[in-house]
């Protein structure tokens, strides 16, 4: 047996977890985050019409892979993930809207962490705990904790953490492993929450936008399964304009989402229903869009690993099969 320490408890790092686990090893996982979520959050807002849910992250996801379609049919069957039906369209610079695509798509239910949190059901997980240096010697390697608190000897580790950070962390274990996280590089996304007292006059749930000078998607909440409360919206901005507008306030990249979405649907601002919830989130690390080009990375001299989505490609499914076949190669 042999233990593990994971840094990171996103989907990578608990697919990681599930096969060492499931061979015998004692693994613990560290994550700054207060639950589980990372870019598949949930935020709930309480508002004068109930509370208001938002998937401000990654909107759906896909299962193409037989190994991530088997683990989501077992989702399924929890509750923690559900098939999302809905009608969802790409819309055209001219404004014409075409069928997006028709493969199946899914949502984590009641929100989109439910898929990690189903995830992490029966592993230890220690949430809200950042970890800000790795340091000692293979076999025996020390975690810094951010508190000050160290945890450890751990023999082996591994980090599920966006490449920026893989960057910031590994320098000094891991000089090779933070070299190839130092070449990927991933763009921002300005995400608008707004929730009103009615629907507005949209005939989708999903609509993808082709060259849309802000817009990238818009997602209707409520269109989801296992959503209630009042009708509530998210609406990514493409990453060129975010990244323009990286520095804003959040309440100025509210207020310019906001008029976009009014325009969309066909109203002026003052002419919306009332507005509930008006907010901004700022994915500095949205989506890679130059990755690293192998499913994961492991030393065996060093004993230290990582596994993402930034090595492969930014879709919810790349960062399950990163992790998992990182465990996989490491229980061989």
């Amino acid at each position: 047996m042999t233990r593990f320490a994971i840094i990171g408890a996103g989907l990578s790092g608990l697919a990681c977890a599930h096969e060492l686990v499931n061979a015998g090893h004692q693994v613990t996982l560290f994550d700054k985050g207060r639950g589980p979520g990372g870019r598949m959050s949930t935020r709930r807002v309480a508002t004068p019409a109930g509370e208001a849910c938002f998937d401000h992250g990654a909107q759906f996801f896909t299962a193409r892979d037989p190994r991530f379609q088997t683990l989501v049919a077992e989702l399924m069957a929890k509750g923690a993930v559900a098939l999302w039906d809905s009608s969802r369209v790409r819309r055209g610079k001219d404004g014409t809207t075409s069928p997006l695509f028709d493969e199946p798509i899914y949502v984590g239910t009641p929100g989109m962490n439910g898929l990690v949190r189903g995830l992490a059901e029966g592993l230890n997980v220690r949430w809200g705990q950042r970890v800000s240096s790795v340091e000692g010697r293979p076999g025996a390697w020390m975690l810094a904790l951010e508190t000050g608190a160290a945890e450890g000897p751990f023999e082996a580790v591994i980090c599920a953490i966006p490449a920026e950070q893989v960057d910031a962390l590994l320098g000094t274990p891991a000089p090779a492993q933070a070299q190839a996280a130092n070449k990927v590089r991933s763009v921002p996304c300005w995400a608008g929450l707004f929730a009103f007292d009615a629907r507005l006059p949209l005939t989708w749930g999903l609509a993808r936008f082709d060259d849309h000078p802000v817009i990238d998607v818009i997602s209707a909440t409520l269109d989801k399964p296992g959503r209630t409360g009042p009708a509530a919206y998210v609406v990514h901005a493409r990453s060129d304009w975010s990244t323009r507008h990286l520095e804003d306030s959040a309440d100025e990249v509210a207020t310019h989402l906001l008029g976009v979405l009014a325009e969309v649907a066909g109203l002026p601002v003052e002419a919306l229903p009332a507005t509930l919830v008006r907010q901004a989130h700022r994915w500095r690390y949205s989506r890679v869009e130059t990755g690293a080009g192998q499913d994961f990375i492991y030393d065996a001299g060093l004993r230290i690993g990582v596994c993402g989505d930034w090595l492969t490609a930014p879709r919810v499914e790349s960062a399950w099969l990163s992790g998992h076949l990182l465990g996989a190669h490491l229980t061989a």
